[in-house]
């Protein structure tokens, strides 16, 4: 058989166990007892039954041999609950029979010594034997439901079945670690919560006023979600290189701001660049100071900002939708937002601005509502900490939220002088950098404020210019459904007497707007607006009929699952895309969970925002295998920097010829030399530089066409794009090709006779 679909079964098989406990835990919290679903022993049935077909065309006598005393307890849970005899008797003839020829098959015609079913030399025989343990615990468990539920005469769970799922996971997950398998760990942390939780519904009350699913993990749910998300946010998160252009020019600017412990003035590659304030750089920096430079650090504050924007979401919306479940929904509506996850897969400046408008936003409702001075303070600090970070963009959202409460309500609440003092700390702590550079060289102000704040919206000065419908197909493309139900009810939110529903609207609206009429674009700029929309969607979808609410469901349901076929065709549409087997192994579970999760019970306005949130997660968890397995793709140069210092000494330079690549500086501490011969990335401004210090290090092949000429300077490894035409040697010399990586040719210049 075709060893990818060999693949595909076994896991569609892991797909099917894993959507077999979500199932049952679902419908056991929403009767507030623990249950034995006929599904989950269906899912159980089938899964084994892929699981020995797998393992009979692999050989492996381990895989049929675990799966065959289960498999028969499976069909007996079914008998007890009188659901086997309605199996057509064809059907039940071929389930019974062919476990037995399978594993008759391979004690008869298998190809390997017995002695070496437990032998791997990758894994000590420790480890084997306590993973191997883990796995009996498993059996085991099912072994112990059967005997009970026989006594019962009746399908049932019993208490030990999950103390002893419970120690298994415990173990297996343990020997995750040791062999860094981040995806069986997961599972087990998933099997973990599971096993755990049923304990917990034992001994808790039972559903006696048949609240929902979120209604009764209301003590736990927001802790569930941000401890989830936090697992799959920095899961692989070092799996990549950081990637060209922003995310490796952001990184590589704070690795040279710690290693000059120069905090003020910012250099890429050794030049000044300050198109950005230093918030970004210095949380950066302070992050490389405590773990080390490399793209997890660069990364790591990112994940916890994201976190921060989850839990503020929450927070704003307890303050203004009065429902601490609607809340909910909302912050677990923001984080299945791709944008989302989007900016926090690489290094930019619109998280954290993100993280502090909103801060910005919580402390200004929380002032309206409680009148604690310090809190109003607190609210303005953050907007000066956000236009440290990205400047007078900081200011759209709220000025907008903050217009719409001055006409809704007719006033702002609090003092003018608390307001002015407000002002005071948010100017003194935002402009600070500013003024200090302003002091030191009076162009910067200019330099900035025009070029790089009013240039940016109304020319293409940066080569960033998109059609203005941009923004709104955008929003479609990375937040549906849930954009198109807010927007779909804009009539009735205008007419409606509800200030509330307008401020969410106004929160999305505006702000889109105003970007749209920008020259410059990015996606990442209208990321501010993603929480209003999340709070208005939200409050919109739970005043659905049941009827709508089913229909924007299946559509949702109907786009995953295209989206995650689409997944798995993609290589054989373009051969360079790659994929491991880990990729189609959490692609096809995620596609079995969604699926089986359409009939666990859940009340459906509760369910399309859950499985919105599950169908993100594991894409943010594929996506890190994508990024990892390719880089030429994704703008890594991780195998290019790999291959040199492999295959050269450590003395040997790095010459880049037309082209800026800080992500190649990142990852090596060899000297780097740029050589500009007409790419617009190589032309830097140095009108801040203090000397000409730099300019050993970007060299100007257009004003200096002869710099080549010199043996001094045609010696190290060069590096351009493969169908780059280098420039002209010298008689004598010529281009020797080493190799090629990545779309990247790596060359150095040979003498010939």
């Amino acid at each position: 058989m075709n060893s990818w679909i060999l693949l595909g079964i076994g896991f569609i098989a892991q797909g099917l166990f894993s959507a077999r406990f979500l199932i049952q835990l679902i419908k056991s919290e929403k009767a507030g007892k623990v249950l034995s679903p006929t599904l989950f022993w269906i899912l159980s049935l089938f899964a084994s039954f892929l699981l020995m077909i797998y393992g009979t065309f692999r050989q492996d006598l381990v895989i049929v041999g675990g799966q065959f005393i289960g498999y028969f307890i499976y069909i007996r849970n079914l008998q007890i609950q009188n659901y086997w005899r309605k199996v057509p008797l064809g059907l039940r003839i071929v389930f019974l029979v062919l476990p037995f020829l399978f594993f008759a098959n391979l004690i008869i015609f298998r190809n390997q010594d017995f002695s070496q079913v437990f032998n791997n030399p990758e894994i000590s025989s420790i480890m084997l034997t306590w993973g191997g343990l883990g796995q009996a615990i498993f059996t085991a468990r099912f072994v112990v439901q059967w005997i009970q539920s026989e006594k019962a005469k009746e399908s049932h769970f019993p208490m030990l079945f999950w103390y002893i799922s419970l120690l298994g996971a415990l173990m297996i997950a343990s020997y995750a670690i040791f062999r860094k398998d981040a995806v069986l760990f997961i599972g087990q942390a998933f099997g973990i919560l599971v096993y755990g939780r049923n304990i917990m519904i034992h001994f808790g009350p039972p559903n006696i006023t048949r609240m929902t699913v979120l209604d009764r993990l209301k003590t736990y749910r927001m802790g569930f979600l941000l401890v989830f998300t936090a697992l799959v946010l920095f899961f692989n998160l070092n799996a990549w290189s950081v990637t060209e252009s922003s995310e490796a020019r952001y990184s590589e600017i704070g690795k040279e701001m710690l290693e000059s412990g120069d905090w003020m003035h910012p250099q890429l590659m050794g030049i000044y660049h300050y198109h950005k304030p230093p918030m970004t750089y210095w949380i950066t920096a302070f992050s490389y100071k405590i773990f080390g430079v490399s793209p997890f650090s660069a990364r790591f504050f990112l994940q916890l900002s994201i976190l921060l924007e989850i839990l503020l979401v929450y927070f704003i919306g307890k303050l203004l939708m009065k429902d601490t479940k609607q809340a909910f929904l909302a912050s677990m509506l923001y984080a299945s937002f791709p944008t989302v996850i989007i900016a926090g897969r690489a290094l930019t400046t619109d998280a954290y601005l993100t993280t502090f408008i909103l801060a910005a936003v919580y402390f200004w409702i929380l002032y309206n509502e409680i009148k604690k001075p310090w809190i109003l303070l607190l609210s303005y600090i953050s907007l000066g900490l956000g236009f440290l970070t990205k400047g007078p963009v900081d200011l759209i959202v709220p000025m907008v939220l903050l217009s719409f409460q001055k006409i809704a309500k007719k006033k702002i609440e609090g003092s003018v002088w608390l307001h002015t003092l407000g002002w005071i700390l948010m100017l003194g702590i935002g402009l600070s950098w500013f003024l200090k550079l302003y002091e030191e060289d009076s162009r910067f102000l200019d330099y900035f404020f025009f070029k790089h704040t009013v240039d940016r919206f109304a020319t293409d000065t940066f080569g960033r210019s998109q059609p203005i419908w941009f923004y709104p197909v955008l929003l479609v493309l990375t937040a549906f459904p849930w954009v198109l139900i807010l927007l779909s009810k804009s009539k009735a939110i205008w007419q409606s007497k509800k200030s509330l529903q307008k401020l969410f609207w106004v929160w999305l609206v505006v702000p889109v707007i105003f970007f749209s009429l920008s020259h410059s674009k990015l996606v990442l700029y209208i990321l501010p607006v993603y929480s209003g929309m999340a709070m208005g969607a939200v409050l919109i979808w739970m005043k659905l009929k049941k009827s709508q609410q089913k229909i924007w469901e299946r559509i949702q349901l109907g786009v995953q699952i295209l989206i995650l076929i689409g997944l798995l065709i993609a290589p054989l549409i373009d051969p360079k895309i790659e994929y491991n087997y880990k990729f189609l192994f959490v692609a096809l579970v995620l596609g079995s969970i969604l699926v089986a999760f359409q009939f666990t019970g859940m009340k459906r306005a509760e369910r399309a925002v859950v499985s919105a949130w599950i169908f993100t997660m594991g894409i943010t968890a594929l996506s890190t295998y994508f990024f990892s397995q390719n880089p030429a793709l994704t703008n890594d140069t991780r195998r290019v920097v790999s291959w040199i210092e492999s295959n050269s000494t450590k003395e040997e330079q790095i010459v880049i010829f037309d082209k800026r690549l800080p992500s190649v500086m990142f990852q090596t501490d060899r000297k780097v030399i740029s050589i500009y011969d007409g790419d617009e990335g190589l032309n830097r401004e140095t009108q801040f530089q203090k000397d000409d210090h730099w300019k050993t290090f970007l060299i100007n092949l257009k004003k200096n066409p002869t710099w080549i000429d010199s043996e001094e300077h045609q010696k190290g490894i060069w590096l351009a794009k493969v169908k780059k035409k280098m420039p002209d040697l010298p008689k004598g010399k010529i281009w020797e090709t080493l190799t090629e990586v990545d779309g990247w040719k790596i060359m150095n210049i040979k003498s010939i006779q």
